[in-house]
């Protein structure tokens, strides 16, 4: 199955990312780091936003994200 994820960042930009056998959880884990206590802290630093590592962001600056389509 094939999932389309729209992601709008703060600029306006809007990205739809389409991946196969593939989750909204999937797509923010690599957004977050896990501390030592258990609790999660966004990454303010470059991710790729997609799986073939074309589209590189700051989660940090992500205004929204939903999913257009399975």
């Amino acid at each position: 199955m094939t999932v389309k994820i729209k992601v709008v960042m703060d600029s306006g930009k809007e990205y739809v990312i389409c991946e196969k056998n593939f989750s909204l959880d999937d797509f923010t884990k690599s957004f977050f780091s896990d501390l030592p206590n258990g609790m999660k802290v966004l990454n303010n630093t470059l991710v790729y936003l997609d799986g073939e590592e074309k589209i590189v962001i700051n989660p940090t600056h992500i205004s929204s994200v939903e999913v257009i389509g399975k």
